[in-house]
C-alpha cells in the first residue's frame, strides 16, 4: 500500500488501528512517548481509530515508537507518508462493470481481479468552501455635495459579503494484494448502469448498492467503515481574484493516509 515508488523525501507516520485498553489508560504512556501532554494524547486518540500519532522524517525515531506502541498490546502500523498514493491518482471507477472475476473499466483494459482485493474501506470526504467578496460602488451622498459645494456629489461605499458551502462524497478504496495502484469507487459522477435492474434514481442508493455487490464479490477481502463517520484536519488552498478571496478546505490527503494506514493493517491481520 505505501511502496509505489520511494519519494525524494521520506515521511513516516505511525498510527494506532486498536487499543489493547482504554484512552484514558494509554493517553498517559502515550504521552510520554511523544514528549507532550497527557491531554494533548488524548485529543489525539478521542478522534477515533485509526489514530494517526506521529510523523516524522527519522525512520528510527518512527520505527521505535512502533514497537513502544505493539509493546504495550497496541495493533499499531507505520508507512511511509509521502509514498502514499493519493485518491486523485487511484484507478477512478467511473464507468465499471461487474464481470465474473474482475471489475473491469469501460474503454480501458484495466482490470481488478475481485481476488487481488485485500480490503475495501468505506469513508467520506469532506470539502468547505469559504468566499469572502468585496464589492466597490459610487453613491450620490448629499452631505458630501454640500460639504463640497456641489464639486463632489458621490462617495465610494464597500460592501462586503461572505459565503460558505460543504460538500460530502462518500468513497470506497479498493487496496490490492499484489501492490498494485489501489482503486476507488465515488458517490459523485460516477455512471450506474453496471448495477442493471438494482439501479436506484439516487446517487447515494446507487453508491451502498455497488459497495455491498464488490462485498459480496470480493468475500476474502477485509471491509471497514471506520472513516464513514471521520473528520479529519483539512488541507487549505486559497485562490483570489476580482475582489474575492476563496478559501477550500478538503480532508481528502488525510482520509487517504487513514485509509493506507488502515488497509495496510488490515493486510497485516489478514489470514494467508
Amino acid at each position: 500500500m505505501c511502496a509505489h515508488g520511494r519519494p525524494a523525501v521520506a515521511v513516516f507516520a505511525v498510527a494506532l488501528a486498536e487499543l489493547a485498553g482504554t484512552v484514558d489508560a494509554e493517553a498517559a504512556a502515550l504521552a510520554a512517548d511523544l514528549g507532550t501532554s497527557a491531554y494533548d494524547a488524548r485529543l489525539l486518540l478521542a478522534a477515533g481509530l485509526p489514530a494517526l500519532v506521529r510523523t516524522t522524517p527519522d525512520r528510527a525515531q518512527a520505527l521505535d515508537l512502533l514497537a513502544r506502541l505493539r509493546g504495550r498490546g497496541h495493533r499499531a502500523v507505520a508507512c511511509d507518508a509521502a509514498a502514499v498514493v493519493s485518491s486523485g491518482a487511484m484507478v477512478a471507477m467511473r464507468r465499471f462493470r461487474l464481470e465474473d472475476g474482475a471489475v473491469a473499466l469501460d474503454g480501458d483494459e484495466a482490470a481488478l481481479p475481485y481476488g487481488d482485493i485485500v480490503a475495501l474501506i468505506a469513508a467520506v470526504h469532506r470539502r468547505r468552501t469559504d468566499t469572502e467578496s468585496r464589492t466597490q460602488e459610487s453613491k450620490f451622498s448629499m452631505s458630501r455635495a454640500l460639504l463640497t459645494s456641489g464639486l463632489s456629489m458621490t462617495k465610494t461605499v464597500t460592501t462586503r459579503a461572505h459565503t460558505s458551502s460543504e460538500e460530502r462524497e462518500g468513497v470506497l478504496y479498493a487496496f490490492r494484494r499484489s501492490g498494485a495502484t489501489p482503486w476507488i469507487l465515488r458517490e459523485h459522477g460516477t455512471a450506474w448502469g453496471s448495477l442493471g435492474p438494482a439501479v436506484a434514481a439516487t446517487e447515494s442508493e446507487n453508491f451502498r448498492r455497488a459497495v455491498t455487490a464488490l462485498r459480496e464479490r470480493a468475500p476474502g477481502a477485509a471491509f471497514d467503515e471506520r472513516l464513514v463517520t471521520r473528520k479529519a484536519s483539512g488541507r487549505a488552498a486559497v485562490s483570489g481574484g476580482a475582489g474575492a478571496t476563496t478559501v477550500t478546505t478538503s480532508s481528502d490527503a488525510a482520509i487517504d493516509l487513514l485509509a493506507h494506514l488502515l488497509a495496510l493493517w488490515l493486510a497485516r491481520a489478514a489470514p494467508r
